[in-house]
């Protein structure tokens, strides 16, 4: 019974922490605001090896002319490139919380929280600013999807003045072979977050995603691709 005592004396501080980190990072998370785009304009910058392009974003237009692609490579855009930007944007646009077929609730594609695993959350470093935690990245369902995270190590960090997460980042600390014959030595996805304008919504403001490798041990991939989120301006009503 002693020895029962003692190791729930010891287990008892761990959970508290494991406690306490969690509704830091939820109430960090909660801070984002997931619907700006209908009350916010605001200007995307996306930047890959192959094209810069700029684009506008206002919800005072009507649905379907929300979208502007204003400058490509710093040009005015060809007409092939406005329709192609504008398909694109068709399909990234954000699906909301509902339900399914069988009446359950469906995962808001917009909540990044989704992508941490609670549980794995451990602080690495606290100062007067900021927490800084580690934690294993959610799995998706699938196999691949999970051999893939499991080699994946993730960091965020909580701004305690306005209480939010500054960024979440994911990225490899060793080759991962997700696929026969696929090796991929960098995998790096940054996503940061702050207030739209002073006093305004923590919203996204930069997206950045980089990945190199090797498939079939002869062709070589490196992808970059950057995504700047600025200009915001009050659209509401």
């Amino acid at each position: 019974m002693r020895k029962i005592l003692l190791l729930t004396g010891l287990l008892l501080p761990a959970f508290a922490c494991a406690d306490v980190n969690q509704d830091i990072v939820q109430r960090a998370f909660e801070s984002i605001d997931r619907d700006f785009q209908e009350q916010w304009a605001f200007t995307e910058s996306t930047t890959t090896e192959e094209i810069e392009q700029i684009g506008r974003y206002d919800p005072r237009l009507p649905d379907g002319e929300r979208w502007k692609l204003l400058f490509v490579d710093g040009r005015e855009p060809a007409e092939d490139e406005i329709e192609d930007f504008q398909e694109d944007k068709k399909k990234d646009r954000p699906r909301r919380r509902g339900k399914d077929e069988r009446g359950e609730d469906e995962e808001d594609e917009r909540d990044n929280a989704a992508m941490v695993n609670f549980e794995t959350l451990e602080l690495i470093e606290e100062t007067s600013d900021y927490w800084l935690f580690s934690f294993i990245p959610n799995e998706e369902d699938d196999d691949d999807s999970k051999e893939f995270m499991r080699q994946v190590d993730g960091q965020l960090k909580v701004i305690k003045d306005g209480h939010y997460v500054e960024y979440i980042d994911l990225r490899n600390d060793a080759p991962i072979k997700p696929a026969t014959g696929v090796k991929i030595s960098k995998f790096v996805t940054t996503i940061s977050f702050g207030p739209a304008v002073d006093g305004g919504p923590i919203v996204p403001l930069a997206i950045d995603v980089e990945v190199k490798g090797r498939a079939m041990l002869v062709i070589k991939f490196d992808t970059a691709e950057t995504i700047r989120y600025s200009d915001f301006e009050y659209a509401g009503i």
